[in-house]
C-alpha cells in the first residue's frame, strides 16, 4: 500500500536499513514503524539524489510504498519499505514553502528587511554560518582578498536538521546596529531537503527583524527559499554575497575615486581661469602704471610750465604795478595841489564842492593847497 506522514526518529544501521515512523502531521499520537533494508535505501537515496532531495530525514512528508507486516515478538504493526515518491515529497516543499510565502507577504514580513536603507560602504558585517564550514571559508575568503578592511563577526548556527530554524533565528538576534552594517547568512551547496530549514517561517520572520539589510548566500540553484524572499539581497553561494559586499564596498571607493577626479580637474581649471585673471589684472596693472607715470611726468611738465608761467606772470604784473606806481605818482593829489590846483570841501572835509549851485552864501568850506587848508564863508554866489 502507499502511505504518506512525516519522517521522525529517523537512524541508519552500519549495515544501510533505516528505521522511522511515519506521524500524521495533522493528528497526534497516529504513526506507524517504518523499516527498509540496506538496499532498499541505496536504491532510495539515489532516487531522492537524482531527484535533488538528498537523503530522508526528520521533518520531511513523504509519500511510499511498502508490505505491511506484524513483528513476531512484539505484534508491533511495521511498513517494510519498498519505495518512495520523490515528486510526492518535491510538490510538498513547493506547497509548504508557497504557503509560508503568503502569510509572509500578507501581513508584510517579506518586505520588512528590504524596505531598511542599503549602507553605502557596509564594512562591519555580521556572519550567520556554521563556523568552519565551507561556505564560511569562501565568504570570509572573498572579503579578505579584497583591498578593503572589512570586519567580520560570526555568530555560530547550525544550518540543517530539527534545531537549525531556531538556531539560525537565535543567531540571527545577536547583531545590532551599533555592531555591523549588514548581516550576511550563507550556507554550502545542498539539496531541497538540506536547504529546507530556511524556508521556515521561524527564520524568516527572524531576519524580518534584523535590524540591518541582511544578504543570503545559500548555495542554491533551483528556487528560491523563503529566507531569500525576507532577504534586503540574495545571492546563489556565499561567496557571491561576499563578492555583492566587495562590489559595494568598490562602487563607492570608485565614485569617490570620480568625485575626486572631478574635484581636481575643476581644481585645476578653477586655477587656471584666475591665474588668467590675475595674468590680464597683472598686465592691466602695468598699463596703469605706465599711463601713472606718464601722467606723472605731464604732471611735473605742467608744474614746471606753471611755475614759468607763473613767474612771468609775477614779473609782468611787477611791471605793471610799477607803471601804475609811476603814473598815480604823476597824477595824485599831492603832485597836482603842487601843480597850483586845489580842491573845495564841505568845512569839515567830507564832500568835494564840484559846482556853484552846490553851495549857497553863508556856508562854510574849506580850500585844500599844496602847502596848507583855508577855511571861507561864501558872501556871493
Amino acid at each position: 500500500m502507499w502511505v504518506r506522514g512525516e519522517v521522525t526518529g529517523y537512524r541508519r544501521t552500519s549495515g544501510g536499513a533505516a528505521f522511522f515512523r511515519l506521524a500524521d502531521p495533522e493528528v497526534d499520537d497516529v504513526a506507524l514503524d517504518i523499516a527498509a533494508r540496506g538496499r532498499v535505501m541505496t536504491t532510495i537515496d539515489q532516487m531522492l539524489g537524482d531527484a535533488g532531495l538528498g537523503g530522508l530525514r526528520d521533518g520531511v512528508e513523504v509519500r511510499l510504498r511498502g508490505t505491511v507486516g506484524v513483528e513476531r515478538r512484539s505484534s508491533i504493526l511495521r511498513l517494510s519499505l519498498l519505495e518512495i515518491d520523490p515528486v510526492f515529497t518535491a510538490g510538498r516543499l513547493a506547497i509548504d514553502r508557497a504557503q509560508v510565502i503568503r502569510d509572509l507577504s500578507a501581513d508584510g514580513t517579506l518586505a520588512t528587511n528590504r524596505a531598511l536603507p542599503t549602507p553605502l560602504v557596509p564594512l562591519r558585517i555580521g556572519l550567520v554560518t556554521s563556523r568552519g564550514s565551507a561556505a564560511h571559508g569562501d565568504f570570509v575568503d572573498q572579503l579578505r582578498r579584497s583591498p578593503y578592511r572589512f570586519s567580520i563577526k560570526t555568530a555560530h548556527t547550525s544550518v540543517q536538521g530539527e534545531t537549525a530554524p531556531e538556531s539560525i533565528a537565535a543567531a540571527l538576534r545577536r547583531f545590532s546596529p551599533t555592531q555591523v552594517d549588514m548581516v550576511a547568512m550563507v550556507r554550502g551547496g545542498g539539496s531541497q531537503l538540506d536547504l529546507s530549514v530556511f524556508d521556515s517561517e521561524t527564520v524568516a520572520r527572524a531576519i524580518a527583524a534584523v535590524p540591518v539589510p541582511v544578504i543570503a548566500g545559500l548555495g542554491h540553484d533551483m528556487d528560491r527559499t523563503v529566507a531569500d524572499e525576507a532577504a534586503a539581497f540574495a545571492e546563489k553561494t556565499p561567496s557571491a554575497a561576499g563578492e555583492w559586499l566587495v562590489n559595494r564596498v568598490r562602487d563607492f571607493a570608485d565614485r569617490l575615486d570620480r568625485a575626486r577626479h572631478l574635484i581636481r580637474r575643476e581644481g585645476q581649471n578653477a586655477l587656471q581661469r584666475h591665474q588668467h585673471l590675475l595674468r590680464r589684472a597683472a598686465s592691466d596693472i602695468g598699463g596703469g602704471a605706465t599711463a601713472l607715470r606718464r601722467q606723472r611726468d605731464s604732471l611735473e611738465s605742467l608744474a614746471d610750465d606753471i611755475a614759468d608761467a607763473s613767474r612771468r606772470a609775477v614779473a609782468d604784473q611787477s611791471r605793471l604795478l610799477q607803471v601804475l606806481e609811476d603814473w598815480f605818482s604823476a597824477v595824485g593829489l599831492e603832485q597836482t595841489l603842487r601843480r597850483g590846483f586845489s580842491i573845495v570841501t564841505t568845512e569839515n572835509g567830507t564832500h568835494v564842492i564840484k559846482s556853484v549851485g552846490q553851495v549857497s552864501v553863508g556856508d562854510r568850506l574849506a580850500i585844500r593847497f599844496a602847502d596848507g587848508t583855508v577855511r571861507v564863508t561864501v558872501s556871493e554866489p
